[in-house]
């Protein structure tokens, strides 16, 4: 008989290791000490996608992130506040890692300010836009996007959700949306979700412009009048309350984007290594769940079931595992339903390839990197200039490293999943020297394929 009542958590990954990590904090405040966590991990390492190459000394120590390489201080249009970005340097500081490991790029650096995209077979820098005489890759100065906006009829469309593409074409007409589209919205969505905008979610992706536009009838109206309202400025100080830095609103206005010194992997390590050391918490790794079956009884327990017959009953259930792989624990007759509403959620599978080279100076400019419109038909999604981010960590490093990311919403079309790492070596190479003129070979290059990585 159980005396301790019991969390399970499924997947090791970031989400699994941060579940853990609050819930023991919560304990430690609360008054059930005795709480027993148990974390399932069916791989030999904890991090999921998080993954951490440090290269050999004869490399210079370069860092490859064959999977997330940088966080946000601002969480952008798809959210409402930045609670999650702050929690994050909450947790960084209560792991005593901040100090150390924080490493901020400026808004005013030309690694953040210079974002580029590949438009009419050049790379173009959305930087040089003005907003009253435009510039490539719009038709029209931005003005006159903002206003035909601003002026469209509003109140009549109370809408669930719609396509991203939809959304813009629907609130800026066929004449100034298909720029936006295309050669804007088209690359972001590919850079950041691997994702098309004739698929994805407006109201997810865009929540922010999208409630605006709902409650106010016009996205431009409602920043406007959102713009007023200081409540979520002034609201966000609590926040911060215990987080020992000098002066949080500086932290928030300097930077945007950071990353960390020894790379992500780093904070999967020390969340591994503070977890293992608290008595209750078991962290199992090599552990495959066969089956989860819950109970309907007096005490609505669950039961999980390994492939090594192992049975663990629990009072509560965590996934942090994709909901592919969660149906898959499910029994088909008693949970036919779920177990089909979770494998109707699409994934993308991606391929992320980090390159080493010899020379300093590889870079058409400095800068974040280059997305590519599909108009464009190129086999890359977009290009990472990884020592112009790393800069503050890698200025003193020899040659220079990019990331190559490949496939998302494209893979099959591209078929790309047949491909050879030589083929894909092969394909790389000619879109780099068409695209940024780079003819050299690379010192060293790792080839990660990330299968069933976004959903």
């Amino acid at each position: 008989m159980q005396k301790s009542p019991t969390i399970g958590i499924v997947g090791g990954g970031i989400a699994g290791l941060v579940s853990a990590y609050y819930l023991s904090q919560k304990v430690a405040r609360s008054k059930i000490p005795h709480l027993r966590i148990l974390l399932f991990e069916r791989s030999s390492r904890f991090g999921g996608w998080i993954q951490t190459e440090q290269l050999e000394k004869k490399y210079d120590s370069h860092i490859f992130e064959h999977g997330p390489r940088t966080l946000r201080l601002h969480t952008g249009f798809s959210s409402l506040d930045n609670h999650s970005t702050i929690n994050t340097l909450k947790l960084l500081e209560q792991l005593n890692i901040f100090n150390e490991q924080f490493c901020p790029i400026e808004k005013t650096s030309a690694s953040f300010k210079n974002r580029l995209i590949y438009y009419n077979k050049k790379l173009i820098n959305l930087n040089d836009l003005s907003l009253i005489f435009g510039g490539k890759p719009l038709r029209y100065p931005p003005i006159f996007y903002i206003l035909y906006e601003y002026f469209s009829e509003k109140g009549r469309f109370t809408v669930q959700d719609e396509t991203i593409k939809s959304f813009i074409y629907r609130r800026f007409g066929h004449i100034f949306a298909e720029d936006i589209v295309e050669y804007l919205l088209d690359p972001l969505i590919k850079g950041i979700y691997a994702g098309s905008v004739t698929d994805l979610s407006a109201r997810s992706v865009f929540k922010k412009l999208f409630n605006l536009e709902q409650r106010y009838g016009s996205i431009t109206a409602g920043l406007l009048k959102t713009r007023k309202d200081k409540q979520n400025e002034n609201s966000i100080h609590f926040l911060f309350d215990d987080l020992n830095l000098n002066d949080y609103s500086t932290l928030l206005n300097k930077y945007s984007i950071y990353y960390l010194h020894d790379g992500l992997e780093i904070l999967i390590k020390i969340l591994v290594k503070y977890l293992q050391s608290l008595s209750n918490i078991e962290l199992k790794f090599n552990q495959t769940i066969k089956k989860i079956q819950f109970f309907h009884n007096e005490k609505n327990s669950i039961e999980i079931l390994t492939q090594s017959n192992e049975k663990y009953h629990i009072d509560h259930l965590i996934s942090a595992i994709p909901s592919y792989e969660l149906a898959n624990y499910f029994d088909n007759k008693q949970y036919e339903i779920l177990q089909k509403q979770l494998n109707q959620i699409p994934f993308v599978n991606m391929i992320v390839i980090n390159l080493l080279y010899e020379k300093k100076d590889i870079f058409p400019l400095e800068a974040f990197g280059y997305l590519i419109p599909s108009r464009e038909q190129s086999h890359l999604l977009g290009v990472l200039f990884d020592s112009c981010i790393r800069q503050k960590s890698d200025k003193n490093k020899h040659g220079s490293q990019l990331t190559v990311m490949m496939g998302g919403a494209w893979f099959d079309q591209l078929r790309l999943g047949q491909c050879t790492d030589e083929q894909l070596m092969h394909i790389v190479m000619n879109e780099l020297k068409k695209q940024m003129n780079l003819n050299e070979k690379p010192l060293f290059y790792s080839i990660s394929r990330l299968n069933k990585a976004i959903p």
